[in-house]
């Protein structure tokens, strides 16, 4: 049997068909896996990406907050300690004495009082200064910005003398006698003999 032109042409497309087939199946439709996969890792990588960002702004925002805490800790600490450190507030409450003008006759701190179930422990300080009133409330200004929290329960203002004659403008002397408290953290308010001891300070008049 002979095999015309026509029939020879179509066998050549035919084969050419096939090999195009057979070169789609061994190269192209794997090269799509490999698209497909790369499509794949590159989803997981961006989801990595995101989760590691997501991380790091917790860790960011958790030692933001970890440095608020310490300061606010340790402002507490100085405020409340955990020990009486009376010669330190002594001084103090003498420099702010001293800054407002006013005399400082007399210091005495009480025993302490354990409070609230022994969570904390109040200390009284009896003072009695000399003071005109401007001076005296420039005072009570700067105790209320102490270092130690202080908070003044009690007051008495008299003048020194009533017969005192002044001049115009001119402010009396004033005897004043303060109760003041200082507290500290727990039941460790524990005053030595010398501390309770009244003392005899000047300020600067």
């Amino acid at each position: 049997m002979k095999i015309t032109s026509m029939q020879k042409m179509i066998a050549v497309a035919v084969g050419f068909v096939a090999l195009a087939v057979v070169a789609i199946v061994l190269l192209v439709l794997p090269m799509f896996a490999d698209i497909d996969s790369l499509a794949l890792q590159k989803a997981g990588a961006q989801r990595d990406l995101q989760l590691a960002q997501s991380r790091l702004a917790q860790l960011e925002s958790t030692k933001s907050r970890s440095a608020a805490t310490e300061a606010e800790t340790l402002k507490i600490g100085t405020e409340m300690p955990d020990s009486p450190q009376l010669p330190t507030l002594i001084m103090e409450l003498q420099d702010i004495a001293n800054a407002a003008g006013v005399k400082v006759t007399s210091f005495s701190p009480a025993q302490p009082s354990p409070v609230a179930g022994g969570q904390y422990t109040e200390i009284s300080l009896n003072t009695q200064i000399t003071a005109q009133w401007s001076d005296l409330l420039d005072y009570l200004r700067r105790v209320d910005k102490a270092t130690r929290l202080l908070r003044v329960t009690n007051i008495t203002v008299a003048p020194v003398s009533a017969t005192t004659t002044l001049t115009a403008g001119e402010e009396p002397d004033l005897t004043v006698s303060l109760t003041t408290k200082a507290y500290v953290i727990g039941a460790n308010g524990v005053i030595s003999a010398a501390g309770s001891s009244s003392t005899g300070t000047s300020g600067t008049q």
